[in-house]
């Protein structure tokens, strides 16, 4: 006998060694057992461990799935949806079924295979990420309960310097494109939105595609995409966002005139470099990669004490650099009707021929002279004592102590007399030559408004380093001169907020977005009321304690509903 059931065959194994009275290793080899497993299997048979022939217990007859879900798969089918789909509808239903599950029902009633579908009427890009809603204007007036999330619900905190600027009306004002499903205000306070939470463009921009609270701030469901936002700063013009610039400048200089009274301005290029293949841009130095590229060349200007912006031109021609400061001079006038403050730029900036222009225009400025090496040995035939010690006594500044020489030149190629300031031991191995049309301010006063042009090279840092000024070249191309406007903004309602901020008046932009913007709201429409739900952070008690964050707002471009803050953990 050779059983094949493994009960028979222990079976028959025991029977050989009780019955037959045959030794157990002759019995395990007859049943093909080592000699340790028959031992054990006697031993168990003996202690009564060993059944032979056990009932089977035979298994349901009917599927354990219940009705409901069958029901449930079948329908979802009927309706096309796959597999995994029907997966997914029925886990947010509370319903974990397994796919194999779920093939076997749509199996058994008899389903054929869905055709194979393209990733677009899957709702997927080519990355496999779910395609977002297309960006559409909320009808706010028939609006009565509504709600959302915001992953920098922070953005909100800038709606109340949004309304005391007027930028709502200005933008209105101008005649900035508009297209058939987005109007001006929803195009560009989108952008600003962006703008205002100073992520690079070049990687984080379609993070945002699904978020509504960024929608809704600037009246939409969801941000419109990167190509149609793109699209739309093609279509503004640079006659028309210079407009805006002077106009936006003019309004804040009425509004808040403490930002705009400073005694000097402060002058200086900034090249944005771009690295397309096919540039056509002129070459420029770029400081930060120290070297000549393909840029846009760039004139900021800054007032000298509260660090405001106050104008940008871009994409400047090489040719025309040198007479730049002349267009800053125009712009400056047809906004303050007057120049009184004193133009401090450096020696790059423009020509000894353009110095003499503004000293006829009445206009005070302060620049260094380019040095050469007859000068430099000049300066070492000057006896020490004609040299001035001065110490201009400034926190944070390693070198206070220094000496100054005063004389009077005219500047070679002009009839310009300027007073000529020569500085040594402050910190360079070569004197540096300062020159100025005004004769009536002191020396230590000069020095110190001269040293206050680092202000905007620290102004340069905090819109590379947070708003990526830098950022040209990108998946997310903005026209440049439309994106540098718009950083004047979002840099302006920064300084705003900073201002509004005890004991934070004098932090960047990115120090202000990490502790206070960078957090989650849940907003929430109630009838006519706005409500946004902060979540709370460590530096939430600034906000609660500050009365503009305890008023409610009319917020004209969301149906004029209110808007007011909250805060929950």
């Amino acid at each position: 006998m050779n059983p094949k059931e493994s009960a028979q065959k222990r079976y028959e194994a025991l029977r050989a060694y009780f019955l037959e009275s045959l030794s157990q290793k002759e019995a395990a080899k007859r049943a093909g057992y080592s000699i340790s497993t028959f031992q054990s299997l006697v031993s168990n048979f003996q202690n009564g461990k060993v059944e032979f022939f056990v009932k089977p217990h035979y298994g349901p007859n009917k599927r354990q799935t219940s009705d409901f879900i069958q029901e449930r798969v079948v329908s979802l089918r009927e309706s096309n949806y796959s597999v995994y789909e029907i997966k997914d509808i029925l886990a947010n239903e509370g319903f974990n079924t397994s796919i194999q599950t779920i093939n076997r029902i749509i199996k058994d009633e008899g389903f054929a295979k869905l055709p194979r579908r393209t990733k677009e009427e899957l709702g997927l890009t080519k990355k496999n990420t779910l395609l977002p809603q297309i960006s559409t204007a909320i009808d706010l007036d028939q609006l009565n309960s509504y709600s959302f999330e915001c992953q920098v619900g922070g953005i909100y905190y800038f709606i109340p310097y949004i309304l005391q600027t007027g930028l709502y009306e200005l933008i209105s004002s101008v005649p900035f494109p508009e297209t058939s499903k987005l109007s001006k205000i929803n195009s560009i306070f989108s952008i600003l939105a962006l703008k205002l939470i100073g992520h690079e463009r070049l990687s984080k921009i379609s993070s945002y595609n699904h978020d509504a609270g960024f929608g809704f701030f600037a009246g939409l469901n969801v941000p419109p995409k990167t190509t149609a936002t793109s699209t739309y700063s093609y279509l503004v013009d640079k006659e028309t966002i210079q407009s805006f610039m002077k106009e936006f400048i003019s309004r804040m200089k009425s509004t808040y005139p403490q930002y705009y009274q400073g005694d000097t301005i402060n002058l200086d290029f900034h090249s944005i470099p771009h690295y397309g293949e096919k540039s056509e841009m002129d070459d420029n130095w770029v400081g930060a990669r120290h070297q000549s590229l393909k840029s846009a060349l760039t004139l900021f200007a800054q007032d000298g004490e509260s660090r405001h912006l106050l104008c940008a031109n871009t994409d400047i021609n090489r040719q025309d650099e040198t007479n730049e400061i002349m267009n800053f001079v125009n712009y400056w006038t047809d906004v303050k009707g007057i120049i009184e403050q004193t133009l401090v730029f450096d020696s790059k900036l423009t020509t000894y021929e353009m110095l003499e222009k503004l000293d006829i225009d009445n206009i005070k400025f302060i620049t260094l002279r380019r040095r050469g090496k007859k000068l430099i040995e000049n300066v070492n035939s000057i006896p020490d004592e004609d040299w001035i010690k001065v110490d201009l006594k400034k926190e944070k500044r390693k070198f206070n102590k220094f000496k100054m020489y005063e004389s009077e030149i005219i500047l070679p190629r002009t009839n310009l007399k300027v007073r000529q300031v020569i500085f040594k031991e402050h910190g360079r191995q070569v004197p540096t030559f300062l020159i100025t049309n005004n004769f009536e301010i002191e020396l230590k006063t000069l020095a110190l408004q001269y040293a206050n042009r680092w202000l905007i090279e620290n102004k340069f840092s905090e819109l590379v380093d947070f708003f990526n000024l830098n950022t040209l070249s990108s998946p997310f191309m903005i026209r440049i001169y439309f994106d540098v406007v718009l950083t004047i903004v979002a840099d302006t309602l920064y300084r705003l907020l900073a201002d509004d901020l005890k004991r934070f008046e004098d932090c960047t932009p990115k120090t202000i977005f990490s502790d206070f913007i960078n957090c989650r709201c849940n907003g929430e429409v109630v009838g006519e009321e706005i409500i946004i739900k902060m979540k709370k952070k460590a530096t939430t008690p600034v906000f609660k304690s500050n009365e503009i964050f305890q008023k409610s707002y009319s917020i004209p471009w969301l149906g004029n509903k209110r808007l007011r803050f909250d805060w929950i953990s």
